[in-house]
C-alpha cells in the first residue's frame, strides 16, 4: 500500500470533494477516483462515502482515521527520508571547465545551489577542451562545461551562446561598431590557449581568413596584453573578455560569429540525483544572469 493513496484520501476528507483535492494534488477528478477506488480494493473496505454534496469517511474510514493519519505520516517522512538520501549520495561534484566560465558562471551557480543543498561540495579544475573531454570520458569529472565542437563524445547540454569578438589595438578604434573578418588577413595574430583555437580557427577557416599565427601559448590576460602593446591581434569570446581592462578596443565580429556553451556528460541516465539537481540549476542561473 501507497502512503500517497491514503494523503490523497486525508485531502479529500479534508475538503469534503473529491474535485477540490484533485485540483489541489495534482490530478484530475477522475483519475483521483479511479485511485481511491484501487485503494478501496486493495483494502478490501470501503473507506469513502460519496454523495451529491461531497465525500466523508464511512464507518471503516472513521475507525481507521489515526491509523491512516499516522501510516501517511511515517510515509511521507520515509520518502522524505529517501530524497535527502539520494541527494546526498554523491557528495562531491566534480567539474572541469574553461577559465571563463569558472570565473563568471560558477560562482554564482554553485552559489545558488549551496543554499539548498549545503551538504554537497565541489571538485573544480581549469582546463582546455581536450582535457575537458578526456576528463569525462574517462569519468575523472561528472561536468565538463565548454564549447560545442564537431566531434565530441558523451551527451550535450546547451546554456548559452557566447559572441566572439575582434580584439584589437587603440589604433584601431574608429567609428564602426564592428568589425570585419577579413580585418585578421595577413596581421600578426595571437592565438589563446585553453580550447578556444577550436571556436577561433572554425571562424577563420569558414571565412577564409588566414592570419599569421603567433607560435606562442597564452592565456586571455596575455593575449590582451600583447594587443594592448600593438603587437598583434587577437579574437577572444565575450564572457573572456568581461572585467578585461588595457589599451585595446573589442568590436563584434562581422560576419557574426560566436561559440556555443554548454555542459559535457558521459551518460545522463548514470549521473546522481545530486548532479542532475545541479545542471538544472545550471540552466537557470545562467538564463538569468
Amino acid at each position: 500500500m501507497e502512503s500517497s493513496k491514503f494523503y490523497a484520501l486525508l485531502k479529500a476528507v479534508e475538503y469534503g470533494s473529491l474535485t477540490k483535492a484533485a485540483d489541489e494534488l495534482g490530478y484530475t477528478q477522475a483519475g483521483l477516483t479511479h485511485m481511491m477506488n484501487r485503494l478501496e480494493k486493495e483494502i478490501g473496505l470501503s473507506l469513502l462515502q460519496r454523495s451529491k454534496s461531497g465525500v466523508m469517511l464511512t464507518e471503516n474510514g472513521q475507525e481507521l482515521l489515526s491509523l491512516i493519519e499516522e501510516f501517511t505520516e511515517k510515509g511521507i517522512a520515509l520518502e522524505n527520508a529517501i530524497t535527502k538520501l539520494k541527494n546526498g549520495h554523491e557528495k562531491i561534484i566534480r567539474i572541469a571547465a574553461y577559465a571563463s566560465i569558472t570565473s563568471h558562471w560558477l560562482p554564482k551557480i554553485i552559489s545558488n545551489f549551496k543554499k539548498d543543498f549545503p551538504n554537497i561540495d565541489f571538485e573544480l579544475q581549469v582546463a582546455g577542451f581536450d582535457e575537458i573531454s578526456q576528463s569525462v570520458t574517462n569519468g575523472s569529472v561528472d561536468l565538463g562545461f565548454t564549447s560545442l565542437q564537431p566531434e565530441m563524445h558523451g551527451e550535450w547540454i546547451t546554456l548559452k551562446d557566447d559572441p566572439l569578438y575582434a580584439v584589437l589595438p587603440v589604433e584601431y578604434d574608429d567609428a564602426k561598431e564592428k568589425a570585419h573578418i577579413s580585418i585578421f588577413n595577413n596581421k600578426s595574430f595571437f592565438m589563446p590557449t585553453y580550447g578556444f583555437d577550436y571556436d577561433i580557427m572554425h571562424t577563420l577557416d569558414e571565412n577564409r581568413v588566414k592570419p599569421l599565427i603567433n607560435r606562442t601559448a597564452l592565456d586571455d590576460t596575455a593575449v590582451v596584453s600583447m594587443v594592448s602593446h600593438s603587437l598583434g591581434l587577437s579574437i577572444l569570446p565575450k564572457l573572456v573578455l568581461k572585467g578585461m581592462h588595457g589599451r585595446f578596443v573589442a568590436k563584434e565580429i562581422e560576419p557574426s560569429s560566436q561559440r556555443e556553451l554548454g555542459i559535457l556528460i558521459k551518460n545522463k541516465n548514470n549521473l546522481s540525483p545530486a548532479v542532475h539537481k545541479f545542471i538544472s540549476y545550471c540552466k537557470q542561473t545562467v538564463k538569468e544572469l
